[in-house]
């Protein structure tokens, strides 16, 4: 089960937690594609977590091959604007749609 907004998916059931850096803030890999230009790759997304707020960026976006993908403006705008709702609703963490590990790091910060 993914979200889809703005013509942006990501694979929320399928991300992978990479790395925290011990401030609120963690790392995860997850899958994302863009069904207007059909751009599909896999991105890192740095996620700040706190009682207060949430927060997810893209950090890094490549395709099936490790290239990076270089979004144009349009689609910048599209992913930053889906992220902000995952953000904003609170997605990443949800216990119906994340990995295990990924909710224990967002309960973790979230207490914080």
């Amino acid at each position: 089960m993914g979200l889809k907004k703005h013509g942006v998916m990501v694979g929320c059931e399928h991300c992978k937690y990479a790395s925290t850096n011990g401030y609120g803030g963690f790392d995860i890999i997850v899958p994302v594609s863009d069904s207007e230009t059909g751009i599909t790759g896999t991105a890192k997304l740095h996620c700040t977590v706190s009682t207060e707020c949430h927060r997810v960026e893209l950090t890094e976006w490549q395709d099936a091959n490790r290239h990076p993908i270089q979004p144009s403006d349009n689609l910048q705008q599209r992913v930053s604007a889906t992220l902000t709702f995952v953000a904003d609703h609170r997605v990443c963490g949800n216990h119906n749609i994340c990995p295990s590990e990924v909710i224990r790091i967002v309960d973790e910060n979230s207490s914080r």
